[in-house]
């Protein structure tokens, strides 16, 4: 089993396979909600079945020069992203709020940037 690296894992844009903001570091985040069921064999314990799904991304990123008003300017735009594990692997392709933009910035030091994504609805390989 190969390792993955940070840098194996590419966000892009699904048209045209841009790098996203020149990340620097991302977080891709998959989630489940759980329905309460009644079982007759749990007694008084509680028990779950899985509902549905969501998704989101975070990205670190380093703010280019006059990036700063067109970054904090695609906050409640819809974009098409691709997640691409390596060159070889599988990517994931699907649709999400711009949710977040953060940009920060101190004297003797590069300004860095944030993006959240929600995604609305799947993410999945493309078809």
């Amino acid at each position: 089993m190969a390792i993955r690296k940070g840098k194996d894992i590419k966000i892009t844009t699904a048209s045209d396979g841009v790098l996203v903001a020149l990340a620097k570091s991302c977080e891709i985040s998959i989630d489940s909600d759980e329905i309460e069921v009644t079982s007759a064999t749990s007694g008084t314990w509680k028990d779950f079945i899985p509902g549905r799904k969501s998704w989101s991304v975070n990205i670190n990123y380093l703010v280019t020069a006059g990036g700063i008003a067109a970054d904090v300017l695609k906050v409640g735009t819809v974009v098409n992203l691709k997640i691409k594990d390596g060159d070889t692997g599988t990517p994931l392709v699907g649709s999400a709020i711009v949710k977040t933009c953060k940009v920060s910035g101190s004297r003797g030091d590069l300004a860095k940037g944030s993006f959240s994504f929600r995604g609305k609805g799947t993410l999945a390989p493309p078809t």
